[in-house]
C-alpha cells in the first residue's frame, strides 16, 4: 500500500529545508521558527540522516532554548538510534517542566512498546485518553500511529474508533483505520473504510490504488481493474497502478487487453527484460507461440542470464515441436541456476517429448531433492511409470501427491487407470464413479487409455 504526501506540504518542506541548507553553506539568514525547525528535523529523520537531524536539533535549541518540542525531537532521535536511557532522561526532564506534555508522553509510550513493555505503554496511553477528553481526535490518532507502528492493531483500532466518532471527515483517521484492518487481513472492512474515504475525496489516487490492491488480494480481479483504472486516470504518472491493472487483466484471462496495458507500461517506463517476459506470457496464453518467442528473445537480449526468458523460450519451442532447441534453452537456464526445482521439472518434461524417459526420471527426482513438496512432479512420475507398465511404482507416486494435496484435478481418473491395470476392479470402479461426479468426459478418457476395458465383464459385474 502507498501513502501520498500533500503536495503543498511537500513544497513548504522543500522551501524550508532549502533555506536551512543554504544557511549551512554560509548563505542567507539563519533564523528559523520552531515549527520550521521541526520540519527540517523531520525531513532529515525521514531520510535516515540522523547526524544532520541532530545538528538541526542542536542549532534549534540555541535559537529556542525553552522549546520542549525540540527536546522531544532530540529524545526521539536518541530513541531511534538505540539510546533509550538518554531519550527517557530527556522525557523525564520535559515532564518536570510540563507534566501534561502530550508529545513527551506519546514518545515514552512508543519507547515502552519497542521494549515490549506493553502494559506500561497502555497505562500512558490511557492516561492521555483521560486527559484528552471527548473532543481531541488528534491525540487518539497519534496514539494509534504509535500502536500500529508496533503491531498493536486491535489497540490502535480502539483509539481510531474514538477519533472517528469525534470527526468522521478526517481522512487521516480513515487511512489509518484501513491500514489496521489490512494488517489484520480483514480486507472487507478495509475496503469499506476506503469507500468512506472515496465518498469524502473521490479523486484520491491513494485510496483507489489501495482499494485495488485489497481486491487483488481477495482475487476479485475484475473489480480491482476498475480501481486501478481510476487511480491511473487521476494520476497519469502512477505507473504502478497501470502495471497492477495489467496484472489483473492477465489473471482475468483478458490477455489481449493485458498486452496493451503492459506495452503502455513499457513505453512509459522503458524496456526491461521483466516487461517483455510479462508480454510474452500473454502471447503464450493466447497460443501465439511465435510472438511469445520473440518477446522472450527480446528479454534475453537485454539480460542474457534471465532464466525466466530461457524457460519461456523452452515452453514455446515445445509447443512448436522443436524439442532439441527447447532442451538447449532449459539446460542453459539450469546452468545459471542449478537450485531451481521448476527448471529441473521443465527439463524433465522436455526429455519426455524426446522419449528420453530415464533421463527425465533423473530430472524429476532432482526437482524433488530441491523441493519435495511439488505435487506436479509426483503426478508426472506416476504417469511415466504407468506408461512403462510399472503400476505399483506409479501408485506410490500418485499417493505421494495425494499426501500433499487431497483435491488434485484428474487424480480419480489416474487412480482408476492404475487400479484397473493392477487388476483391482472394485477400486477402479470406485475411482471411476468418483471422477464422473466432477467430469462427464472421464469415462470416455478411461476407455481411450484402457480400450480393453470396454468389454471387460469384470467391470460390468461390479456395476460400471
Amino acid at each position: 500500500m502507498k501513502r501520498d504526501r500533500n503536495p503543498n506540504i511537500r513544497k513548504h518542506e522543500d522551501e524550508v529545508v532549502g533555506r536551512y541548507e543554504n544557511f549551512i553553506k554560509g548563505e542567507g539568514v539563519g533564523y528559523f521558527e520552531v515549527d520550521e525547525l521541526e520540519t527540517i528535523i523531520n525531513h532529515y529523520m525521514d531520510d535516515a540522516k540522523t547526524e544532520e537531524a541532530m545538528n538541526a536539533v542542536q542549532y534549534g535549541r540555541k535559537l529556542h532554548p525553552n522549546s520542549t518540542s525540540l527536546l522531544v525531537k532530540q529524545a526521539r532521535l536518541y530513541a531511534d538510534t538505540g539510546k533509550t536511557k538518554e531519550a527517557i532522561s530527556i522525557i523525564d526532564y520535559i515532564q518536570t517542566i510540563d507534566s501534561a506534555d502530550e508529545d513527551a508522553a506519546l514518545l515514552k509510550g512508543e519507547i515502552y512498546l519497542r521494549k515490549g513493555l506493553v502494559d506500561e505503554a497502555m497505562h500512558i496511553f490511557k492516561g492521555m485518553e483521560r486527559n484528552a477528553g471527548n473532543d481531541d481526535a488528534c491525540t487518539f490518532l497519534n496514539i494509534a500511529y504509535a500502536l500500529n507502528d508496533n503491531g498493536r492493531y486491535d489497540d490502535a483500532l480502539y483509539f481510531l474508533d474514538k477519533a472517528y466518532a469525534i470527526d468522521k471527515n478526517n481522512t487521516d483517521t480513515l487511512f489509518e483505520q484501513a491500514f489496521s484492518y489490512e494488517q489484520k487481513s480483514e480486507y472487507d472492512k478495509a475496503i469499506e473504510t476506503y469507500n468512506r474515504i472515496l465518498d469524502l475525496t473521490p479523486y484520491s489516487n491513494e485510496a483507489w490504488f489501495n482499494t485495488g490492491q485489497l481486491l487483488f488480494y481477495e482475487e476479485r480481479y475484475a473489480e480491482s481493474i476498475e480501481a486501478y483504472d481510476y487511480a491511473y486516470t487521476i494520476t497519469p504518472t502512477d505507473f504502478q497502478s497501470l502495471l497492477q491493472k495489467a496484472n489483473a487483466l492477465f489473471l482475468c484471462e483478458r490477455y489481449q487487453e493485458a498486452i496493451e496495458a503492459y506495452e503502455e507500461y513499457t513505453d512509459l517506463t522503458g524496456e526491461s527484460a521483466g516487461n517483455y517476459i510479462l508480454i510474452g506470457e500473454c502471447y503464450e496464453k493466447l497460443n501465439d507461440f511465435a510472438n511469445a518467442e520473440k518477446l522472450y528473445q527480446k528479454a534475453l537480449d537485454i539480460d542474457g542470464e534471465n532464466t525466466e526468458a530461457l524457460s519461456g523460450l523452452c515452453a514455446c519451442e515445445i509447443e512448436l515441436e522443436r524439442y532439441e532447441e527447447a532442451l538447449h534453452h532449459i539446460e542453459e537456464a539450469i546452468r545459471l541456476n542449478r537450485e531451481n526445482s521448476d527448471l529441473w521439472f521443465q527439463k524433465a518434461e522436455t526429455l519426455v517429448y524426446l522419449d528420453r524417459q530415464q533421463e527425465a526420471i533423473r530430472c524429476y527426482n532432482r526437482a524433488l531433492e530441491i523441493n519435495p513438496t511439488q505435487v506436479d512432479v509426483y503426478v508426472a512420475l506416476g504417469n511415466l511409470y504407468v506408461d512403462s507398465g510399472e503400476y505399483d511404482i506409479a501408485l506410490h507416486y500418485y499417493q505421494q501427491a495425494q499426501m500433499l494435496q487431497r483435491d488434485i484435478s484428474g487424480m480419480p481418473l489416474l487412480l482408476a487407470i492404475v487400479f484397473y491395470k493392477k487388476g483391482d476392479y472394485e477400486l477402479c470402479v470406485k475411482y471411476l464413479k468418483e471422477s464422473r461426479t466432477t467430469n462427464d468426459q472421464t469415462l470416455k478418457a478411461f476407455f481411450e487409455i484402457c480400450p480393453e476395458a470396454m468389454d471387460d465383464i469384470k467391470l460390468k459385474n461390479i456395476g460400471l
